[in-house]
């Protein structure tokens, strides 16, 4: 599991918003394509027959909520170091 450790409020804010968006996006490719990947593992098995579009469809979906996850806890991050700033 990954450890965060905390942004500094007395850090600039010109210096952790752009580090987290970059951490964030590395966590959007690797998550979406953990996603994708596993997606198109559940629809080899689940959509045996193959005619339809359903694999893609599928791995296509796994891709997006590994994506969408990533992208929420990156926004999360953000919210928090700004609600720090405010006290």
């Amino acid at each position: 599991m990954e450890t965060q450790q905390p942004k500094s409020a007395s850090a600039s804010s010109d210096q952790v918003i752009p580090e987290t968006i970059r951490e964030g996006f590395e966590k959007i490719v690797a998550q979406g394509a953990a996603g994708f990947v596993l997606g198109g593992m559940a629809g080899i098995v689940l959509a045996r027959g193959g005619a339809s579009n359903a694999r893609r469809v599928m791995a296509g979906f796994g891709g997006g909520i590994g994506m969408g996850s990533a992208w929420t806890r990156t926004s999360m991050d953000i919210e928090e170091f700004m609600s720090s700033l405010k006290k």
